[in-house]
């Protein structure tokens, strides 16, 4: 009689995979759930009840097989998710067309984006969260004071640089460069509360070359964040637009500079002098009584139909004053890290600690963070700014612990 041999070190053991796990891995790469099934070698049905469930146990091999197929390793499929994502707070800025696939692709990114967070924060001491929760009953204009003043910035003065202003209040910034069908085409930039609590915000940038877009949308989201965290009724994009015009030049301040002879090329120190577009700009005078609506229409046509010299472009698609200042660009998300793993850490040995992300995910994310670090840890070159600044720009440190078991 023959018996079966045993191995020495016995079965692998059975893998618990999570469903949010697989989903994320599959919609940051924009795969279909049928053509995950197949490369796994499963019906569809399973895999869907999968990411459906919360956990399931698989065999090793089974396991293995959908990690393969979703080429990412069985240790994130495995790892309990940590980052809770305010779904309902995340498009705020879309068009109604917008595809749920889209959606799902910016929660995932905003996961991943919790996760280094999260992962970094028994290291470090965080910044503080300074973005009031602004009562239902009050007004954008007086929303926009009440952050103003608690961010620390004068009624009467500018906002010099709004995304580090925002990122020493903890107000958490990624810009990402999605590639071809891998960005959300239909807008410019989203807002959510994320981590186990829900009590940190992240606002996510599309990659630009216009500074006076990127402000202009990283304000917007920063009055969905402080006036809709909960509400969902009323015109929320109409009440952060004013939010953010308010918070980039109070009202009092614009009738004081507004100029007694309004053309374009009298606007563009205004512009200068506070980061707004002309076309913000327009909007709020002509909102506040300052602009008819004869004037306003007069000048969104001479927009239309004049060309900047410096371009050759027409003024609504390239405005004068377009190179004076360069893109913000965010560092906070990439000094955690740096602080948290290391100066020498590359994006493979950085994978375990963050929950298994997969390291090219990882290099995307800190190609969009403006330090030496990020640039060194992405590949990229970062000629725009060539002075990263300081930790101390942003975060404060407390004593480094040594995480169990990371």
């Amino acid at each position: 009689m023959t018996t079966k041999a045993t191995p020495l070190w016995g079965d692998k053991p059975d893998v618990e995979v999570y469903g949010e796990r697989l989903r994320d891995a599959r919609l940051i790469q924009r795969l279909r759930s049928g053509e995950v099934a197949t490369r796994a070698g499963v019906s569809q049905s399973w895999y869907s009840k999968l990411e459906h469930a919360i956990s399931t146990k698989l065999d090793w091999q089974k396991a293995n097989d959908l990690a393969g197929a979703l080429g990412f390793p069985v240790g994130f499929l495995a790892s309990p998710p940590v980052t809770a994502v305010q779904r309902e707070s995340l498009l705020f800025r879309a068009k109604k067309n917008l595809p749920k696939a889209e959606e799902d692709l910016l929660v995932s990114w905003a996961r991943l984006v919790g996760d280094v967070i999260h992962a970094a924060e028994p290291r470090l001491r965080l910044p503080l969260l300074r973005v009031p929760r602004i009562p239902i009953e009050v007004g954008p204009v007086d929303a926009a004071r009440f952050v103003r003043q608690a961010l620390g910035v004068p009624r009467s003065e500018p906002v010099p640089h709004l995304i580090r202003t925002l990122e020493r209040g903890g107000v958490y910034v990624a810009t990402i460069d999605f590639d071809g069908s891998l960005h959300a085409k239909n807008h410019d930039a989203f807002s959510t509360w994320i981590g186990p609590m829900l009590d940190r915000p992240l606002i996510g940038v599309r990659a630009s070359d216009s500074w006076e877009r990127t402000r202009m949308s990283v304000a917007h989201e920063l009055g969905h964040l402080s006036m809709h965290q909960t509400r969902r009724e009323g015109d929320l994009e109409a009440e952060a637009y004013a939010f953010a015009a308010e918070f980039l030049l109070p009202v009092e301040t614009l009738k004081r500079e507004w100029p007694r002879s309004v053309t374009l090329t009298s606007l563009v120190p205004v512009k200068k002098t506070w980061g707004m577009s002309l076309a913000a700009l327009i909007e709020h005078g002509y909102r506040n009584g300052l602009l008819s609506g004869g004037q306003r229409t007069s000048l969104y046509k001479q927009m239309s139909n004049r060309r900047d010299p410096a371009s050759g472009e027409r003024m609504r698609i390239r405005e004068p004053g377009w190179r004076d200042r360069e893109v913000e660009r965010p560092k906070l998300v990439a000094m955690v890290a740096e602080k948290a793993f290391g100066a020498t850490v590359d994006p493979e040995s950085l994978e375990p600690k963050v929950f298994g992300w997969r390291a090219d995910f990882l290099k995307t994310l800190f190609s969009g963070q403006v330090t030496a670090w990020a640039r060194d840890f992405s590949g990229s070159i970062d000629e725009a700014s060539p002075h990263p600044g300081s930790m101390a720009d942003v975060i404060s440190l407390s004593a480094r612990r040594q995480l169990a078991g990371r």
